[in-house]
Parts: structure tokens; C-alpha cells; sequence
């Protein structure tokens, strides 16, 4: 059952001293799951990062509040961008979720895709990265999606990829994390996460904020180019 009291233990503070430990017990790979393809129109879930972070249940009660520059907060950015895929998307058939921070218990789709964008203190770092699970019950399935969005994302945004910067927090982010959580993905379902740029960069803020449409052919092309390698 899934319920507010099912893991009432927020996540550590980050830094803390329990918090690598904590981490770490999280990455043994998941078994291997089929993939969840059921009957009918293909269904995509994008995450809008951080949006609604003050609803979330006890279980994620240490959410970060994302990153801020060019007078937005992060998530205000990510969910101008993923209403945008969503509506390209739904014109060609694909339902679509735009889920917050909180995602649905066990939430299956054909594709999960949480959205953010990043923030880089010094603000000198830009460009783009994409992640799966770090413990995926699909490895071969995630990576082709990884791979569509590196090709298609890129060539649309020719945004530089920023691979260097993939950090632990990507890889084993918590709403594909079905072992800890409630309030996560399935697995069976092929998941990622993008960083889509930095909002710290000024010369990214000219496609978060400034030309938001732009990224979102890209996340559009990314996840038809990945359907389509579905059986």
C-alpha cells in the first residue's frame, strides 16, 4: 500500500554525514523488469522539476528548491518548457502527463522524463546532460533513450553536451528510486532525467527563457526518435 505513513523518514540533508550512506544503499541494480508496453496510444510522463515541491508527501520532505537566474525560479522554467513537448506530443497521438514533483505511486507510461535546469554558482558552466537510472531494471532500453536525446536534443538546441557534470543525485534521483519511494516511477518503464541547460549561463537563458519552443523540439524529436526504437 502506498500512503502517507508508508516511509514517513525524509531523505538525509544533503552533506550530511548520513546521507552517503544512505545513498549507497540505493544502488544495487534493480532486477530486470519486462518492459511496460500495454495496448493503445503511447503514453510519455514529463516531469515539470521542483514545480509544486511545498505538496509534496513526508517521504520526499527534503526536495530542493532548484536553481534561479535570469529572474526565474527553476521550476517555473520547467514547466513553460514541458507544457510545450507535451502539446507538440499530443498533437501526434502520444498522451501525455505533465506531473510535478510529486510523482503518482508506481506511475507507468511508456516513457518518464523528469525536466530541470541547472545551476552553476561560479556561472560559468553550460550546456545540457541526460541520465537514467543508475540501478535501471531496463539498462539497454535506458540507454537508447539517453542516446536519442544526446543526438536529437543536441543537433536541435546545438547546445554543448556537459556530460562531466552527471552527478550521483541524476543517476539515482529519487522519483526512480521505486525501492525507497512510493512516489515513483515502475520499473518496466524506460526513464531518464535532462538537465536542459543552465540558468546560471546567459547564453542558456537565451533558449530557457528566451526561446523555450526551441528546447521543446528538441525534447519532442528526442522522445519520438526514442518511441519509435519500441517494439
Amino acid at each position: 500500500a502506498c500512503d502517507d505513513t508508508a516511509r514517513p523518514d525524509p531523505l538525509p540533508a544533503p552533506g550530511s554525514a548520513r546521507a552517503q550512506d544512505f545513498f549507497r544503499s540505493f544502488r544495487t541494480p534493480l532486477a530486470p523488469a519486462p518492459l511496460y508496453d500495454p495496448p493503445g496510444p503511447r503514453r510519455v510522463g514529463l516531469q515539470a522539476g521542483h514545480w509544486q515541491n511545498d505538496q509534496v508527501p513526508p517521504e520526499l520532505g527534503r526536495l530542493q528548491a532548484g536553481a534561479v537566474g535570469g529572474g526565474k525560479q527553476e521550476w517555473q522554467v520547467n514547466l513553460d518548457v514541458a507544457e510545450r513537448p507535451a502539446a507538440l506530443l499530443q498533437a501526434s497521438g502520444v498522451e501525455v502527463d505533465v506531473l510535478p514533483a510529486t510523482v503518482p505511486p508506481r506511475y507507468r507510461a511508456n516513457l518518464f522524463l523528469a525536466l530541470h535546469a541547472d545551476g552553476d554558482p561560479a556561472g560559468e558552466a553550460r550546456g545540457f546532460k541526460v541520465a537514467r537510472p543508475g540501478f535501471s531494471s531496463l539498462p539497454d532500453v535506458d540507454d537508447r533513450l539517453v542516446a536519442a536525446f544526446n543526438q536529437a536534443y543536441g543537433v536541435e538546441t546545438e547546445l554543448p553536451r556537459d556530460d562531466e557534470h552527471i552527478s550521483l543525485r541524476m543517476r539515482y534521483y529519487y522519483a526512480f528510486n521505486s525501492r525507497r519511494y512510493c512516489h515513483a516511477v515502475a520499473p518496466g518503464v524506460p526513464q531518464a532525467i535532462i538537465e536542459m541547460g543552465y540558468l546560471t549561463s546567459a547564453a542558456d537563458r537565451q533558449l530557457l527563457i528566451g526561446d523555450p519552443d526551441r528546447l521543446a523540439r528538441g525534447v519532442a524529436i528526442s522522445i519520438q526518435a526514442f518511441l519509435s526504437t519500441l517494439p
